[in-house]
């Protein structure tokens, strides 16, 4: 196994067995997500409107939710000074780190779009669009959420800190994933647009953010 294979593997191994995989975030989701109609009210029309943007919010606050995480207790332990020895190098060790941790605790989100979507009155190709969206939009949240992560490695309540860093970073993707499944309700063909808008902003976060996870790190390592 590639070194970066062995290490996004430890971080899936690490998710399920020592932070309940995928079970806190995808709770977080599915609460934001339920009691938002508490606040916007019943109406039909007014919830498909607004549920891709409530799917988009609430995908925000799950990819936070474990942010603290990803690489504040690998600094703790010394795990990250070990990393900052290995030959493979931080830029491709963070990818892969941040990835494997995405992989392990996020996959249930588009699948809880759909059925959030469905469930808002959103019809079932538009609620696809946003699953899809939401798929796509996943590498550049976890990313982002790394970087925020990495910076705020070692800080007390490095959450809050993480929060501030990573939300302004998060919204123009987030736009774009809710976009396209406002469009798709709208039966606009800019839907498709908007997909292809998220999927190039996370492969451009995939290509951009490593870099700066691993000059994050060394700061944080000194």
């Amino acid at each position: 196994m590639t070194g970066m294979g062995a290490i996004f593997w430890r971080e899936v191994r690490l998710a399920w067995a020592g932070g309940g995989g995928p079970a806190g975030p995808a709770a977080f989701f599915l609460a934001a997500i339920t009691l938002a109609p508490l606040a916007i009210g019943p109406d039909p029309d007014l919830l498909a409107a607004a549920g891709p943007g409530l799917m988009a919010f609430a995908a925000l606050l799950s990819v936070l939710q474990s942010a603290e995480r990803l690489y504040g207790e690998d600094f703790a332990d010394g795990t990250l000074d070990l990393y900052a020895l290995l030959p493979l190098g931080l830029p491709l060790l963070s990818l892969a780190k941040t990835l494997g941790q995405g992989v392990a605790t996020l996959w249930p989100l588009p699948f809880i779009a759909l059925l959030g979507g469905l469930m808002y009155g959103v019809p079932p190709l538009p609620s696809l669009m946003l699953a899809a969206a939401m798929a796509a939009a996943i590498p550049a949240l976890v990313l982002l959420a790394g970087f925020a992560g990495a910076l705020a490695a070692g800080v007390r309540r490095g959450g809050l800190l993480i929060a501030l860093i990573a939300t302004p970073m998060m919204v123009p993707v987030l736009i774009f994933a809710a976009g396209a499944g406002r469009a798709g309700f709208e039966g606009d063909e800019r839907a498709l647009a908007n997909l292809g808008l998220t999927a190039a902003v996370s492969l451009g976060t995939i290509a951009l953010a490593p870099f700066g996870i691993a000059a994050a790190i060394r700061s944080r390592l000194g």
